[in-house]
């Protein structure tokens, strides 16, 4: 995977698909009731302000992904079981990830069709990709992308033009001060989906440019920040907070709310399409990874351990809880808990380590 060379453009989109992911048709940031378009705003900002975190470790170690560098910095002995770790962290992300695709497509629309089939079918197709190379993923992106763009932008027309927007249901702003705004944004909006972007330290080394490599992902967070935003501030002001707070899947209810006359009903369709895109390109990356750091570690082919991986992500996904409440009760604990240690204390030692090293480097004498 050394020759693997992936353009700006291809970051941009897969990072930005990433981002949007599942957070687009869930009721992101909604502990803070009306005002869930702010935590979504500030937890944007400060998972851009891990994310330069991550960009440091980048520019000092431009060939080295975030496994490789560990190893070196922290030695094989702390190093190589702190690689593995982080490998189970992202087999674990994709599993979680299908979890959520497969269910809420079951809620959505297949009602019938067992969650293991769902679950198969997404994970093969997500295996035939990377079997092409995670250059025809990040290439796939920018289709997929200009999609899911063009769903957004004639959903908001249709929802203007059929008169169901009401911006007062959005008013007053943070009208019980910032503290439910702050906390939503430490429980819940900062860590997902923008923490989650460590996982592009395993990909950042095949980045085209590697000066300009990390600014486009961070103006695809920035990007997506502002789209989550503006897509929970729709769902608020077409359904009312409440409604939204109810909803596993608030973006479902509110694009059916388009009705002009009897010409365009029903368009639901096009969340489920959103749901789709949005799980197989998170699940991918986070595959990617997982792949890019077995290969690395265990010194073994890349698409030798890709079906093994498959199946570990099924066989996790399926297992992961006894239902889809203890899932989502599970995943935002583990928000608070357990990710903020591999997604900025872990990270944060690297680039402590990283610095002293590169000190004491300039001050030793020729």
């Amino acid at each position: 995977m050394g020759s693997v060379r992936i353009g700006l453009s291809q970051f941009f989109s897969i990072a930005l698909l990433f981002e949007l992911g599942t957070a687009l048709v869930v009721n992101l940031g909604i502990l803070s009731g009306k005002d869930a378009w702010v935590s979504i705003l500030l937890g944007g900002l400060a998972g851009i302000l891990v994310f330069l975190g991550y960009a440091y470790l980048y520019w000092k170690h431009p060939d080295l992904t975030f496994t490789g560098y560990t190893t070196k910095l922290l030695g094989k002995a702390i190093g190589v079981p702190v690689s593995i770790a982080y490998i189970v962290l992202y087999l674990n992300l994709a599993a979680r990830d299908m979890r959520d695709g497969g269910t809420m497509l079951a809620m959505a629309t297949m009602h019938h069709t067992p969650l293991f089939i769902l679950s198969t079918l997404m994970i093969l197709s997500s295996a035939y990709v990377l079997h092409k190379g995670i250059e025809v993923l990040t290439r796939t992106s920018l289709v997929f992308l200009m999609i899911v763009l063009l769903i957004g932008l004639f959903s908001t027309i249709m929802l203007m033009l059929s008169g169901s927007i009401n911006l007062n249901r959005l008013l007053p702003v943070m009208e019980t001060g910032i503290q439910p705004v702050l906390e939503s944004v430490v429980r819940q909006s900062y860590m997902f989906p923008f923490g989650e972007m460590v996982c592009f330290t395993m990909l950042m080394p095949y980045l085209s440019n590697s000066r300009k490599g990390p600014w486009v992902i961070m103006g695809a967070m920035l990007t997506a920040a502002l789209l989550l935003a503006y897509t929970m501030a729709l769902n608020i002001s077409v359904l009312g907070a409440d409604i939204v707070e109810r909803s596993p899947l608030p973006l479902m209810p509110a694009i059916s709310k388009i009705s002009i006359s009897d010409f365009i009903q029903r368009v639901d369709i096009f969340v489920v399409m959103v749901l789709i895109i949005g799980v197989f390109f998170k699940m991918s990356v986070f595959f990617a990874a997982a792949l890019i750091g077995i290969s690395e570690v265990f010194k073994l082919p890349y698409r030798k351990m890709l079906y093994p991986a498959a199946l570990i992500i099924l066989l996790t996904s399926m297992v992961d809880a006894r239902s889809f409440i203890e899932h989502l009760d599970e995943g935002g604990r583990l928000l608070y808990t357990v990710y903020p240690f591999f997604m900025i204390v872990v990270p944060a030692v690297l680039i402590l380590v990283t610095a002293v090293k590169s000190h004491f480097s300039e001050r030793r004498p020729d």
